[in-house]
């Protein structure tokens, strides 16, 4: 669990890309077992199970239309477009202990694969998800470590039956008709300092068929400072279809071996809107041989960007001060910062959660989007409410809006949940720097 005092440190620091990837991985690597909840293999802002009362009778339902039911998943805005993109495919396999795996649909493009999923298993256990790698004629086409967005999805049914939606970052596009394997590798529980049992490993054969999305080669440098120093880098693509928008970036090695981001802000040359955004981890293995790959997908409607304005921003002050907001002020549009960032639009304590919701307010960088928690909550004099809370943040690509959902202690959430009366948000204070914008025309290719 984050203690508050924890994350305020967080916030008013930001640890590299590496570091947050190693703490994710120290914070979720041995889970308490709880009733209805689920370990996330790759992800971090996971989907507290638990908050679901689901009966036994769900595993009788398909992956897909189960997933419809819950409201985490509707945070993420993607309901309609996977109601049309996301086809059938409804392949089994079931491993020596008896457990099955079954893919129920798959909604696939250039760039992203996205598998709807049900899991029964024979054992009771907190380890229930397989680990998984998508290939095609035995090569690995998948971008391990990809996070920062809503998948993996999972949700216990009961003790035996999981349903998810698992997201892959493609490396390379897939052809209309071609066979893909979806390789699986279950894990048991692992007593303390020793690995992890290996349960089985089966591989599920089925063929996609990709919607076909743009792909926009681009042409353009960008003067930005990363680790400090002063790197160019280069937009490289741009790929959008219905099932997300990726921007992809890249830089020397020999000028900037860091895996890190820099900031920006992302503008429609046309219509002067912002463009909120998020970077997305991956394994730098894939990288160019010299060059260090960023990659960011864009949320919110860009179906007619026609010119995309890459505006670099640069941070003024040192520690990021909070900002505080009133219960009976929301919707508020007060970012903290006059360029733009995160405001809160709404607030409810309910089932045992805090839930606000934070909605981009003018020129956003990725900087709010990226923090471990960054709401906090206040009594009336100002008070700092709550202990031991776990936070997860769900990202809407719909519309850019970030679900703040803060689970406390039951102990302190009962004591605290009548006395809130602000949020409290951190703040990154920076300014554009619109004399090193880059300027980019989307051409179909």
């Amino acid at each position: 669990m984050l203690k508050q005092d924890y994350q305020t440190w967080m916030d008013q620091v930001e640890p590299d890309q590496d570091f947050q990837a190693r703490l994710t991985e120290a914070m979720t690597s041995e889970p308490v077992k709880t009733p209805r909840h689920t370990f996330r293999v790759l992800v971090a802002a996971a989907v507290m199970c638990g908050l679901l009362g689901i009966t036994a009778a769900a595993y009788y339902m398909g992956a897909f239309e189960f997933l419809k039911e819950q409201n985490e998943y509707a945070m993420l805005g993607m309901n309609e477009v996977y109601e049309t993109c996301a086809q059938p495919v409804g392949v089994s396999v079931t491993a020596e202990n008896g457990d099955v795996f079954t893919v129920d649909r798959v909604a696939t493009d250039g760039t992203f694969c996205t598998i709807f999923y049900c899991l029964y298993v024979q054992d009771e256990t907190w380890q229930y998800a397989p680990r998984m790698a998508l290939c095609s004629g035995g090569e690995d086409i998948s971008m391990e470590g990809y996070d920062n967005s809503f998948e993996n999805q999972e949700y216990l049914a009961d003790d035996h039956t999981l349903y998810g939606a698992w997201r892959f970052l493609l490396r390379m596009p897939l052809e209309d008709g071609e066979q893909v394997e979806l390789k699986l590798a279950r894990y048991g529980d692992a007593e303390p300092g020793e690995l992890a049992p290996l349960l089985w490993e089966n591989t599920l054969t089925f063929s996609v068929n990709p919607i076909q999305g743009e792909q926009f080669e681009l042409d353009a440098v960008l003067s930005a400072r990363i680790g400090g120093e002063p790197v160019q880098v280069e937009a490289v693509s741009l790929n959008r279809s219905p099932l997300g928008t990726l921007l992809r970036l890249r830089w020397a090695e020999e000028d900037s071996s860091e895996k890190d981001w820099y900031d920006f802000a992302l503008r429609d040359g046309d219509t002067g809107a912002y463009i909120p955004y998020d970077q997305v981890v991956i394994n730098h293995y894939w990288d160019p041989e010299g060059y260090v790959d960023s990659v960011y997908e864009l949320y919110g409607d860009v179906r007619g960007l026609k010119q995309l304005e890459i505006i670099p921003t640069t941070s003024v002050g040192g520690v990021s001060p909070r900002q505080v907001v009133a219960l009976e002020d929301l919707p508020s549009a007060d970012s903290g910062n006059p360029d733009g960032g995160y405001a809160p639009a709404s607030y409810e304590a309910v089932d045992g959660q805090l839930i606000v919701k934070m909605q981009p307010v003018g020129a956003v960088n990725a900087w709010y989007a990226r923090l471990l928690n960054g709401v906090y909550f206040q009594d009336a004099q100002g008070e700092d409410l709550f202990e031991d809370v776990w936070v997860e943040k769900i990202k809407n690509r719909s519309d850019g809006t970030i679900t703040v959902i803060s689970t406390p202690s039951a102990e302190s959430y009962a004591r605290d949940v009548d006395k809130v009366a602000r949020i409290c948000f951190s703040v990154q204070q920076y300014k554009l720097l619109e004399g090193q914008k880059a300027v980019i025309r989307l051409d179909a290719q």
